[in-house]
Parts: structure tokens; C-alpha cells; sequence
């Protein structure tokens, strides 16, 4: 016995039909999830009584013993899973305003959706270098696992094939077919449920391409108590907001350290139930992956395909002053508020009870200015917006992650930071600094259950 609920695994349930039941006509309407599946794949699912036919099964095979496990094997009572188990490669992941926050146990994140008759539940964890993975388990009349991962540095090798056929390694070796997503973004595959169990056993999980090419290695730790809290949230689901609920989320400031990479405070994004968006004002929205977090610091590397318009630089010499003039430039109440410059001054060179990651300034910020740059009046930054303090009497008591905090963050995770010693830099008038600072912040934002505009 494990430390989670184990499920007990697959069996083929054979059989075949002879003619399409008025289920496999129905998917096969224009517009159904599953039709763009049936088209490409060229399959037929059939379903007849209590069976299904085989070619309808996606499977993985154990490389080690050659047993073959089929997610669309399944018992009486869990067949409707597997038939609507390709539709969710393309619709149901994108689905994800609908999701509801179940709990987080680590890294991962357990959320459930509920779409019409079906629902399921999912845990995703982010992972260094911008991989995400998620394992769900859905209901439709019966259950069934499908795994999804991506990483936008793969964008390039997933669009050269609609399918590929990938091996992973945890406690074993098992090698399937992994489907791309419609929008192109992710691999999607069914699961057995001894493939997911290898997993909540396993240490690591690493992923190999057709060519056994090493694409990531992953950290699984949590692993099995995140499956047994999905399995639980889909056994126990959450009350589900009625649709006239107002949508919440969370909205901060972030910017840019190299090309495509951005920086703002972890508890921005922490949240989120819904992918982190990011954007210039009045400007299309990107998606941001996960590159790097630290935690004990507040700080998470984002990585996004937004072009941007320059790159923060760095103050390394000379050490703020005490009485340092300063701005600060963020994106506060983003829903009433336009992006504003604030100037004040340095008024203590640490923070709460003396510590000295922290820089206490006079720089007017609210909420939403989270994760954004405080700069130096050549422009340079030195320090990253990280809250207020909370007291009733308190005026203008903010405070900022030093510099040399973050740049180790960055050297750490094989950023090199645009940094400039030259204490000779000329003082700039204010306008100019805000202009630079336009140039490299963005809204950070997600919508999701979670109540919150980031302090």
C-alpha cells in the first residue's frame, strides 16, 4: 500500500460493433471537441452496448515487460471517459475560466472544472525552464486520467507533427502517443492508471522524444498526494460559483531582465487558477510560463513569447543612499486605474525588524504595484516593489527587494543581468525616467477564484 489511494488498473474490455450508435454520430457533428480528432486521425469510435472498439483506444505500453495498458480499456461503468478522452486534448484544457480552486499541496495546484455533463479535476505544477505539467481525471459517466505538458521552448519540434511518440521514466518506462493540443501549445495523451501510479511513486519523472532525446527532467515531489487530492476533489467537488459570480483574480507589475524574461513578485501569480497573462498597456495579451521562483524571496522568473520593448538595467555601484531620490512605476487598480509614476525617497536601508533584503521607501504605491522596478533618477534599478505597510496610521511605509537580491536570483538561473557601476550616470528628468520605464513593465494578471488585486 502507498502513501495514496491506489486505483486498481485497466482492463481491455474488448468486443466490437457492427453498425455506429447515435453517439458516434453525434461526435461526429461539425464542432464537437472530438470531430477535429476524428478527422485527423481518421478513426471510428463505435460504441455498441457496453463495448468499445479497439481502434478508439489511445495506449501506453510498459517498455519493460511489454504488458500494454489502454486508457480506453475500461470497464462498464468507466467507458464514457474514454470516449470523450481525445476531445480534451484541444477544448477542455483551454476551458480554464470555469476552473475552481480545490487546494495546493506544494507546487501543484488542484483546480476542478465543470463543463455541461462533464467534469474534471487536475493538478499542475510549473517546473524550471517554463515545462508545465498536468494530470487529470475525468468524469463522464466513468473515469479516466489524461496528461498534458508543455513548455514554449518546445514550440518548434511539437509543430513539425500532430502526434508524437514520447517515453517517460519514473518507477518504469512507458512509451505513447501524445496528441497536439488545437492550439498548438501542449501535448496531450490518455494515462493509464498504472502509468499515473508510477508516478505518484516516482522521485523524478524525465521525458524522452522518438529519437530517447532527453526533453526534461522533473521533480516529483508531492506527486502522490497531489493525485490522491484530485481523486478526492472528483469523489468530494467543490460547490461550483454560479456564472453571474463576478470573475476575480489577481493583478501586479512585472518587467523585463532579458528578451522574453520577466520578473515580478511570486505572491502576484501564486493565486492563479487561470494561465498568467502579460501586456503593455491597451496592448495584446501573452501568456507567461514559470521559468524560476525563489520563494523566501518573493521572486518568479516568468517567460513569455511577447516581444519587448527594452530591458531593465541595473544599478550594482554605487549602494543606495539614505534620502536617494527614487520612482516607482507600476500598474495599480488596473480595472479603475491608468499605469502611474510616483518619486519619493529612500527612508530606511532595510526593512521590517532591520532586514536587509529590503529597502523602506517614500514612493507612493497601492496595490497592483507589486513586482514592479523602483529606479534610480538615471533610470537603473534598484529594487523590486514588493508591498506597503499594513497599519492604519502608517503613510507612504513601502518596501523594495534590493537589487543584489534579484541579480543572484538571476545569475542562479542563467540570467545575466544588464547591470551598470558607472556612478558618474547622469541624473535624467523625471518624464524621461517614466518613458524608460513604459519601455520594460507590463501588467502581470490572471483571472481566477482567487480574490485578490496583488499588494
Amino acid at each position: 500500500m502507498t502513501a495514496y489511494e491506489r486505483l486498481p488498473g485497466d482492463r481491455h474490455a474488448g468486443g466490437y460493433c457492427s453498425r455506429p450508435s447515435l453517439l458516434n454520430r453525434r461526435l461526429n457533428k461539425s464542432g464537437h471537441p472530438l470531430s477535429p480528432w476524428l478527422r485527423a486521425g481518421g478513426a471510428r469510435a463505435i460504441k455498441c452496448g457496453l463495448y468499445l472498439h479497439p481502434h478508439f483506444a489511445l495506449e501506453f505500453w510498459e517498455v519493460s515487460t511489454g504488458m500494454r495498458f489502454a486508457m480506453s480499456a475500461l470497464s462498464a461503468n468507466r467507458m464514457a471517459a474514454g470516449l470523450m478522452l481525445s476531445a480534451l486534448v484541444s477544448s477542455t484544457f483551454a476551458a480554464r475560466a470555469d476552473d475552481v480552486e480545490y487546494s495546493r499541496i506544494g507546487w501543484w495546484s488542484i483546480s476542478y472544472t465543470k463543463l455541461d455533463d462533464l467534469s474534471y479535476c487536475r493538478a499542475m505544477a510549473p517546473f524550471e525552464h517554463g515545462t508545465v505539467l498536468e494530470m487529470a481525471l475525468f468524469q463522464k459517466g466513468g473515469q479516466g486520467w489524461v496528461l498534458s505538458i508543455s513548455n514554449p521552448e518546445w514550440k518548434a519540434w511539437m509543430l513539425k507533427k500532430r502526434r508524437h511518440d514520447l517515453k517517460l521514466e519514473s518507477t518504469s518506462a512507458w512509451r505513447g502517443p501524445f496528441s497536439l493540443s488545437d492550439d498548438k501549445t501542449s501535448l496531450v495523451a490518455g494515462a493509464s492508471i498504472d502509468l499515473i501510479n508510477s508516478i505518484a511513486d516516482a522521485k523524478s519523472l524525465e521525458l524522452f522524444d522518438e529519437n530517447d532525446r532527453l526533453l526534461t527532467s522533473l521533480d516529483m515531489k508531492d506527486s502522490a498526494a497531489a493525485i490522491r487530492a484530485v481523486v478526492k476533489c472528483v469523489r468530494e467537488p467543490p460547490s461550483v460559483p454560479s456564472p453571474e459570480a463576478e470573475k476575480t483574480g489577481s493583478s501586479g507589475t512585472g518587467f523585463f531582465v532579458a528578451p522574453n524574461l520577466l520578473i515580478t513578485n511570486n505572491h502576484v501569480v501564486r493565486e492563479c487558477t487561470t494561465p498568467v497573462q502579460v501586456r503593455y498597456p491597451e496592448k495584446v495579451s501573452y501568456t507567461a510560463t514559470p521559468s524560476g521562483q525563489d520563494k523566501a524571496n518573493d521572486l518568479i522568473l516568468l517567460h513569455t513569447e511577447m516581444p519587448n520593448l527594452s530591458v531593465a538595467s541595473f544599478r550594482s555601484q554605487p549602494q543606495p543612499r539614505l534620502g536617494e531620490r527614487v520612482a516607482a512605476y507600476g500598474f495599480p487598480y488596473s480595472a479603475v486605474l491608468s499605469p502611474n509614476f510616483t518619486l519619493g525617497n529612500i527612508t530606511a536601508l532595510s526593512g521590517p525588524m532591520g532586514d536587509t533584503r529590503f529597502l523602506q521607501t517614500s514612493a507612493p504605491i497601492q496595490p497592483g504595484n507589486s513586482g514592479g522596478p523602483l529606479l534610480d533618477m538615471s533610470g537603473r534599478v534598484v529594487g523590486v516593489v514588493i508591498g506597503q505597510l499594513k497599519q492604519t496610521d502608517s503613510q507612504n511605509v513601502n518596501f523594495a527587494i534590493q537589487t543584489p537580491i534579484l541579480v543572484n536570483f538571476l545569475n542562479v538561473k542563467g540570467v545575466r543581468p544588464n547591470e551598470a557601476s558607472n556612478a558618474r550616470t547622469q541624473n535624467l528628468p523625471e518624464p524621461d525616467i517614466a518613458d524608460m520605464a513604459m519601455k520594460f513593465t507590463v501588467q502581470v494578471y490572471c483571472q481566477g477564484v482567487s480574490p485578490k488585486v496583488a499588494e
